[in-house]
């Protein structure tokens, strides 16, 4: 959400699913014929945003707020400075079929930000052609070059003994930041412990096999951290799958909803 009151950014679900699948024909297009039939083009490779120019001005990048583009294992995501954005995706005789796509909304207030992230978007818009230069990959379009470098692979984060802090919440197609600030960490003895965002939670799991019943703290907070705590609850049941990537830990359900969370 955005706390500062400002309006809405113009930028809605449809028009980010629009502006990936232009952005990634484009890139089919100009790198198919190089790849046998129902090959991946984008390996799999996070490509990090080194510099850019739209109408001959240059993208200003802020540290801390990356823009990364990857598509791997039928998912295509990255982060646009702020916000991060993913979806499912598949190839069909050279042709993009994305799925829902779901783009957090969190407002960062750091000076430039928001305005770099809607500038990235509206210039993955207008690509129409890829290439490889060195080990750069090259977008280009009306009046725009985008220059990405291959970010080195990270290593999967341990389950246990690390502090797994709430990053997303994904209920469908839509994804949220957190209400409240929420952890887990995991013990090798097969407990769990962390927090709603509200309250205190304490319980047995299994990698292989989900969550067993959890114990709380009774603590009452404001509505939206409760709706953030029933839902969290509801997750963190005996269907849930556990998934290291990286740094990132997702806990999915049977219904389509999970709880994504970064190490550290």
């Amino acid at each position: 959400g955005n706390p500062s009151g400002s309006p809405a950014r113009p930028i809605t679900m449809k028009h980010l699913a629009l502006i990936l699948v232009l952005a990634l024909t484009a890139l089919i297009a100009a790198c198919g014929e190089e790849q046998p039939p129902g090959a991946d083009p984008f390996g799999d490779t996070t490509w990090q945003l080194a510099s850019g120019t739209v109408d001959g001005t240059a993208l200003v990048l802020i540290d801390g707020h990356p823009i990364t583009f990857r598509v791997a294992n039928g998912q295509v995501g990255g982060t646009a400075a702020c916000n991060s954005y993913g979806g499912e995706i598949t190839i069909e005789n050279g042709v993009i079929v994305m799925g829902p796509t779901h783009m957090t909304e969190m407002w960062c207030g750091d000076e430039g930000v928001m305005d770099l992230e809607a500038a990235f978007l509206a210039a993955l818009a207008r690509i129409d052609g890829a290439a490889l230069e060195a080990d750069d990959l090259v977008l280009t379009g009306a009046g725009v070059e985008l220059r990405f470098t291959a970010l080195p692979e990270e290593p999967d984060a341990a389950l246990v003994d690390t502090v797994w802090t709430l990053d997303t919440i994904i209920d469908g197609d839509t994804a949220a930041t957190p209400a409240a600030p929420a952890t887990l960490v995991f013990a090798a003895d097969g407990t769990v412990s962390g927090s709603t965002g509200c309250n205190s939670l304490f319980g047995d799991y299994s990698a292989a096999g989900g969550f067993g019943p959890l114990g709380m703290t009774k603590m009452a907070c404001e509505e939206p951290i409760m709706a953030q705590e029933l839902l969290v609850t509801e997750i963190l049941g005996p269907d849930a799958t556990l998934t290291i990537e990286g740094s990132r830990l997702t806990i999915a359900d049977l219904e389509g909803r999970a709880l994504v969370y970064r190490a550290g």
